[in-house]
């Protein structure tokens, strides 16, 4: 009789080695070994039997595994199809009767380790980091720490917030809008829904905006490697005072683009009215007589003597929502102007006057019509969002 007892003696899951160790080859007949082979083919299978063995190689594709089960549903025996598949026969079998037992190719789930955040705690974190955006993953740390008592890393912090959906990202720079400015939004999309685009393609936009000799004020991105930080091409040239800048006051329209006036000094409302007759009007007068001139609520724009001379000029004046810049669309030909203008190189601010003239002058006609066309798409972000900021 064997010494090793009923096969129920062994508490699974139990390895190959285990059982060899304990005599099972030396004590039991070979009927015995035949069902215990069988018997652990199918704890491999399962899960519940564990070799003790060295690393395997490259895992099988599933386009792989599927050829060999439907190599084997043709007839072909095991060696045939490793011969013709340039496999092990060992792993053609393996992956037979895996087949066999699960009906699938595909591999079971694996049990990775166990997360260090229950469920509670990762709602907890969820709720912090919504509650409040700007809040670091340090900080929220800290506070599951402090309330859960087990210390947590903001690594695992962040890696919880990822897989909620939440990543970390540079906010947008929008104006402050109040609810007074969100109402105004909205109730000017509602009024232009309606527009077609010849009402826009009749608009003249105007707007000011300040260019500076050693680029712009937005933050800048390098390609660099490490050890790369202090190099010429990887660095943003500064001096002392800014190095200098100008004011201009522009137009355009989908004709293209209208005067360029450069401001000289602090603009007032006079200096405004002189540049309304010297080159806004001349621009507006291209478009004929249904055109609309757009500027925004800018003091000077709306003090009496501005509108004085509009009313005198008989200029069509477009009611406009104060905090709107996504609304006009030249403030982003100002954006192509300044990114064509980093490309070249100016030492003082003459060179910078004739350039941005040159550079103003030579903007397509296909560019402003295409941003004068979005119009409609403008307004319509605006009343989806409920009068409050777009992507524009």
């Amino acid at each position: 009789m064997s010494k090793l007892g009923p096969i129920s003696h062994f508490r699974f899951p139990v390895s190959c080695d285990s059982l060899v160790l304990q005599g099972l080859r030396c004590e039991w007949g070979a009927g015995v070994l035949n069902l215990v082979s069988s018997l652990s083919h199918f704890l491999i299978l399962t899960g519940h039997w564990k070799f003790n063995m060295a690393p395997h190689g490259k895992e099988l594709s599933e386009d792989l595994k599927k050829r060999i089960v439907a190599l084997h549903k043709d007839g072909l025996g095991y060696k045939k199809i490793a011969k013709t598949l340039k496999l092990s026969c060992s792993t053609v079998a393996k992956t037979i009767q895996r087949f066999n037992w699960t009906g699938s190719t595909q591999n079971r789930p694996r049990h990775g380790r166990p997360k260090k955040l229950s469920a509670r705690a990762q709602r907890h974190i969820q709720r912090l980091s919504l509650g409040n955006r700007r809040m670091s993953a340090a900080s929220i740390a800290a506070e599951v720490e402090g309330v859960g008592g087990q210390p947590v890393s903001a690594q695992t912090i962040r890696r919880t917030l990822h897989q909620i959906g939440l990543h970390g990202c540079r906010p947008r720079r929008k104006p402050l809008l109040k609810m007074m400015h969100k109402k105004a939004r909205k109730q000017f999309a509602e009024d232009k829904q309606t527009k077609d685009m010849d009402y826009w393609n009749h608009v003249l936009w105007s707007d000011e905006t300040k260019i500076n000799l050693f680029g712009s004020d937005g933050v800048k991105r390098v390609w660099r490697q490490p050890g790369e930080e202090y190099k010429d091409k990887c660095v943003l040239p500064t001096v002392k005072h800014g190095g200098g800048s100008v004011m201009v006051w522009g137009c355009m329209s989908a004709a293209g683009t209208g005067e360029l006036q450069f401001i000289e000094g602090t603009m007032n409302a006079n200096m405004y009215c002189d540049i309304l007759k010297q080159s806004m009007i001349p621009s507006l007068r291209r478009l004929g007589r249904r055109a609309v001139f757009q500027h925004d609520n800018d003091p000077k724009h709306t003090s009496k003597t501005t509108t004085a001379l509009l009313k005198k000029l008989r200029v069509k004046v477009m009611d406009w929502p104060s905090m709107s810049p996504d609304l006009n669309p030249i403030e982003h030909l100002w954006g192509i102007l300044k990114r064509k203008l980093e490309e070249c190189k100016v030492s003082n601010i003459h060179q910078l006057r004739d350039v941005v003239m040159e550079e103003w002058k030579r903007t397509p006609v296909a560019t402003c019509e295409a941003l004068v066309n979005s119009m409609p798409k403008r307004v319509k972000a605006v009343l989806e969002n409920d009068g409050g900021h777009t992507k524009y």
